[in-house]
């Protein structure tokens, strides 16, 4: 019985190392047919958008958290910021923006792909967005994920709301 349950370990470790890694044209088939260009596209452009008052955030907690910067020279280090910024922002959005950005994360993602899937994968998976119901989802699913951001916004507030009441 050892030897049988053996056996068939090493025929499923041997099938599964030899699964076929999938095919680049069939990886862009499925980004292809999952939008994935255009979702790279908007994603880009929300960043773009964001992305001055990430900055912003990121840089006052550079110059706040700099031991080696007393209170006047944080001041100065964050006019400096301030100055900088609208030319640094302006060309970061620029290059978010540009049509060859998705070009470049486009092409940086399909091997992404290929180190989590198998090429019968990628083929199942590219079948089932074609079908009704992948098609369905591919619709739904950014309206749902941004309802369950709502929903659990609220939870939280609530949350923090009940805390802060709690310890007052």
């Amino acid at each position: 019985m050892k030897k049988i349950a053996f056996a068939a370990a090493v025929f499923a470790f041997a099938a599964a190392a030899h699964a076929a890694p999938p095919s680049e044209a069939s990886i862009r088939e499925l980004m292809d047919t999952t939008g994935a260009r255009a979702n790279m596209a908007s994603s880009l452009q929300n960043l773009a958008k964001a992305l001055p008052q990430i900055l912003r955030i990121r840089a006052e907690a550079v110059v706040r958290n700099n031991p080696k910067l007393n209170d006047e020279q944080r001041k100065a280090e964050m006019a400096n910021v301030e100055r900088r910024m609208p030319v640094i922002t302006t060309a970061l959005q620029k290059d978010l923006n540009d049509p060859k950005m998705v070009d470049e994360l486009y092409n940086q993602v399909v091997p992404l792909y290929a180190r989590h899937f198998t090429q019968d994968e990628v083929k199942a998976l590219t079948a089932f967005y074609r079908s009704p119901i992948g098609k369905k989802s591919l619709e739904v699913m950014p309206v749902l994920m941004g309802e369950s951001a709502q929903a659990a916004q609220k939870l939280m507030q609530e949350r923090a709301k009940r805390i802060v009441e709690q310890t007052k």
